[in-house]
């Protein structure tokens, strides 16, 4: 990064917390890793840290709290998960080990895996064309058909 920028952003103050749940978030991300309902967080909350705040605050910030750290995970980070009865369906299909490994492996599986979902997102979508109960010809007189169903 250049230097002039660096130093611009060095010398930015800290940002302060959107919310004034924030320096409790340690203790509620717990709270409800032990199985703690919102309730009982706000009612410790007030009990504990003099801190008023509704059920359904909690929730909301518990809820941003966990979007917050799934966008901090890139996608070249999550890994591939392959259970063991996958392992043995794949070890039946091919020869080797190392065959084996090569088909496990995160970065070439995904991109493989990738490249076809974007053909097929690419492809026009296919539609059947109906056909007309009627043609409008300006040439011939209208007629009227009874009767006849909708062909397709």
């Amino acid at each position: 990064m250049d230097p002039k920028f660096q130093a611009i952003l060095n010398d930015l103050p800290a940002k302060e917390p959107r919310s004034r749940l924030d320096p409790y978030r340690e203790l509620i991300l717990e709270m409800r890793k032990r199985g703690r309902s919102y309730r009982e967080i706000t009612h410790v909350l007030k009990e504990s840290c003099g801190l008023t705040v509704g059920t359904s605050t909690v929730n909301d910030f518990v809820l941003a709290c966990s979007k917050s750290t799934m966008k901090r995970t890139s996608p070249a980070a999550a890994e591939l998960v392959v259970t063991e009865k996958d392992k043995k369906r794949l070890i039946g299909t091919y020869k080797t080990q190392k065959d084996l490994e090569g088909v496990i492996s995160t970065p070439k599986a995904l991109e493989g895996i990738t490249r076809k979902i974007k053909k097929v997102k690419d492809q026009p979508p296919q539609t059947r064309k109906k056909k007309l109960l009627f043609e409008y010809n300006p040439d011939e007189p209208l007629r009227l058909q009874r009767n006849q169903k909708t062909r397709e």
